[in-house]
This record gives structure tokens, sequence and C-alpha cells, in this order.
């Protein structure tokens, strides 16, 4: 049997090394990543399997005294199977399904019965949470 060279040739020792310093690193940084996506915020989904979805502007926006939120379900990318409005210390106040609701439609949300200040409209569909904070201001 040919001798290798040991600048050139193959070391099993050498790649043993390497592939467990891969490893190594590779599990050291998603524990992080792991740790980092669990962190908890005050808007954290309440469910530890929810997924945060993201949403455009113009998902739920307002009319001019902000009083009424319309929803868009035809600009979201889901199909929502309830909506729920929350205090920003996660404290419901009010809920609704619409699984049944046509994907076209314009769902309104009277907040004249609020008092002004921060509140969280949750979409909940199967694939996760849409959340967006909201100022009505009386």
């Amino acid at each position: 049997m040919p001798s290798l060279n040991p600048r050139i040739g193959f070391n099993p020792t050498n790649m043993n090394r390497l592939i467990f310093l891969f490893g190594l690193l590779l599990f050291t940084f998603s524990g992080e990543l792991a740790a980092q996506m669990t962190a908890k915020s005050p808007l954290a989904p309440t469910s530890p399997t929810a997924t945060e979805l993201e949403i455009n502007d113009w998902s739920i926006y307002a009319d001019q005294e902000s009083s009424t939120y319309f929803i868009d379900f035809e600009q979201l990318a889901v199909n929502v199977n309830k909506i729920v409005v929350k205090s920003t210390n996660g404290q419901v106040l009010w809920q609704e399904d619409v699984f049944d609701l046509p994907v076209n439609s314009i769902y309104e949300l009277d907040f004249s019965k609020y008092d002004a200040g921060h509140y969280v409209i949750e979409l909940e569909a199967f694939t996760g949470i849409i959340r967006k904070v909201v100022v009505h201001r009386g």
C-alpha cells in the first residue's frame, strides 16, 4: 500500500477534529438562537406553540378618529379563526370566532366603548397569530 504524504494526504484524526469542532459550533449557535427566539416579551404568543406571523400595513387600519379598526381579510396571507382584543397587560376584553367569514371580508372593530389607550388586536389562525398594537384616542 502506498504511503501518504502527511502534507497532502488524508489524515482521519484531523478530519475528526474538524467535524467535532464544526458540530460544537453549530450546537452552540443553535442553542443561543433558540434562547433568543423563546425570550418572553409582553406581546409574546400566549401559546407556546403559537408563531408570530407578519402582516402588511393595510391589513389592519383605523378611521380618522381611531374609534373603528378595519381588518381586511383579503390582505392577510392566512385564514383567520378568531379575533381577540386585549389590553396591553394581556387581559382579554373581547373575542369572536370568524372562521366562517369569506376571505374577502372587511371586519369592523368598534373601539368607542373602550377608554383611550393602547390595545392589542390578535388575529388567530391555525398557523400562528398576527398581533398589532393600536392606539385608541377615546
